[in-house]
């Protein structure tokens, strides 16, 4: 279905209508699962590694997020009295797969959660697999316990691999997969793909809550960590199979909040939206009455993270009964123009964990940021813009110079992504990318006394597109054609641009100026001409 018309059906229905040993054990495990969604196969799961994501880190000000339109009723309800998911259907996971919208969802019948498909052409009217549950406690394995779902979905390797929490005879809750080619009939792997840490650590106790995203050649799932006392934390680990995961070594990522904050009593459930510059991460915040929102926080590199939401995405005037207690387990699918269609789990009961009359409801997210994607241009009306110029070039510094004639200096490295695709939905296919600005190779040579080229290297997607050597004070067009770009993008569909330069200057240090900024070049403009 056109993406434009499902957003025009959201609006139009809006508008008409858990870990001690083990009862200690049990009951802190019932804050991991349900509305809480929250070992590498073969080997030891790796502590920890310095991967990142391929973006520069930066603090930011500033965030953009703007709830469109939101839902007032469930679009995904429990079962009849009897059925598998008669208490509550919870934990949402939505990918697009064979030009449908499949929903993965946690169900529970009073004693065991499951995990069941809906299939649907617009995201809002659902139809149940009959088949369901498409995935159960196992008998004899790692995952034996009463839960085999709170999981995430995502299309990787020609498959379907779903992410699972599962808990075993111990009541602990660790990480698996299930494998499908249909989108209905899955195969686990025997063992867990990301086990509790070691002793001490942060995530000692328990893990659950994944969340999975794929980006450049890696994978990264986003997790639940909880601790020997009960304190829960957020964690990232890398892949590049989806079978054997490396912690990163900056975990946990993010943390619970201040006394009296909305998410003081624990966070979790956490889901990534990727608009760039931006990531944004949506989760979970329990208050100290159990009471449950959404919370987000945003990050240029998706590792290094600066909470923004200290009260909750959505207002109390904004919850209808169904979800008057506990708003959860957001799931979020791009859907164009800079909105993101979010479903996410409810109830009307403020207890931990389950049996919270719990539904899936749906919300539409206005990402936008006020600009135009597909360029950088010094000469832009930045005021106009709801980001910063330097959080949309990373490595760069503020725009100098008068109207008409303005640049920015960039350091040695710096990063930009550029959409294929402006706002209104032109594709930029065919079109090459130029990125114009000065290289000062003379000037650098002259001040520090060292006479060497100046060589200015762009990188798409993470490998050469174009590179330029100067052994003057230049003006440069540098310009890349559409089919070297076209073999360099990914699923994303976005180019992240690496531009970097093998010579640098501070002017104070060679009493230029008191200039004590390392710069390299000046860019004017990066633009699909």
């Amino acid at each position: 279905m056109n993406i434009n018309r499902l957003v025009w059906i959201i609006m139009h229905v809006a508008a008409n209508i858990k870990n001690y040993k083990f009862s200690v054990i049990y009951l802190l495990l019932m804050l991991i699962v349900s509305c809480r969604r929250s070992t590498e196969i073969g080997a030891p799961v790796v502590n920890s590694s310095n991967a990142v994501l391929p973006a520069p880190t930066k603090q930011l000000s500033i965030v953009p997020v703007k709830i469109d339109t939101l839902v007032n009723h469930p679009v995904l309800e429990r079962g009849v009295i009897g059925e598998w998911d008669s208490t509550d259907v919870l934990n949402p996971s939505v990918i697009k797969f064979k030009d449908k919208y499949f929903n993965y969802y946690s169900g529970f019948d009073g004693k065991l959660w499951r995990t069941g498909v809906a299939v649907s052409n617009d995201g809002i009217s659902w139809q149940k697999f009959v088949g369901n549950p498409v995935l159960a406690p196992s008998i004899s394995d790692w995952d034996t316990g009463y839960i085999a779902g709170n999981g995430t979905a995502i299309y990787f390797a020609q498959r379907i691999y779903y992410f699972y929490q599962g808990i075993n005879d111990r009541g602990i809750a660790n990480i698996g997969l299930a494998v499908s080619d249909d989108g209905f009939h899955f195969k686990k792997h025997p063992n867990p793909i990301l086990a509790t840490g070691p002793a001490g650590a942060w995530d000692s106790d328990s893990v659950g809550d994944p969340f999975v995203i794929e980006k450049g050649e890696a994978l990264y799932l986003y997790y639940l960590g909880q601790d020997s006392v009960g304190v829960q934390r957020l964690g990232i680990a890398k892949s590049v199979d989806g079978l054997h995961w490396t912690r990163l070594s900056n975990n946990p990522v993010l943390d619970i909040g201040a006394g009296g904050s909305f998410d003081e009593n624990g966070l979790g459930e956490p889901s990534i939206a990727y608009q760039p510059p931006y990531f944004y991460m949506f989760y979970t915040g329990r208050a100290s009455d159990e009471i449950r929102n959404i919370g987000y926080a945003i990050s240029t590199d998706g590792i290094h993270w600066k909470k923004i939401s200290t009260t909750g995405l959505i207002s109390n005037k904004l919850r209808s009964e169904w979800f008057s207690k506990v708003i959860c387990d957001t799931t979020l699918i791009a859907v164009g123009g800079g909105k993101w269609a979010v479903w996410f789990g409810g109830g009307n009961l403020p207890v931990p964990a389950e049996n919270l009359n719990g539904q899936i409801g749906m919300l539409i997210l206005d990402l936008g940021q006020q600009r135009d994607m597909t360029s950088f241009d010094a000469n832009s009306d930045w005021s106009r813009s709801l980001v910063k110029s330097t959080d949309v070039l990373l490595g760069s510094f503020e725009i100098e110079g008068d109207l008409g004639k303005r640049s920015t200096w960039l350091g040695p490295k710096a990063h930009l992504t550029l959409a294929t695709t402006d706002h209104a939905g032109n594709s930029m296919a065919g079109k090459p990318i130029i990125v114009e600005g000065w290289a000062p190779a003379q000037f650098i040579s002259s001040k520090t006394g060292q006479y060497e080229p100046l060589t200015i290297s762009i990188s798409i997607n993470g490998k050469i597109a174009a590179k330029r050597t100067f052994v003057s004070d230049d003006m440069f067009r540098i310009e890349i054609l559409w089919p070297e770009i076209a073999q360099l993008l990914d699923h994303t569909g976005f180019v992240e641009m690496d531009m970097s330069a093998d010579r640098a200057i501070v002017p104070a240090q060679f009493g230029v100026s008191k200039d004590s900024r390392n710069l390299s070049f000046k860019v004017t403009r990066i633009y699909f001409h």
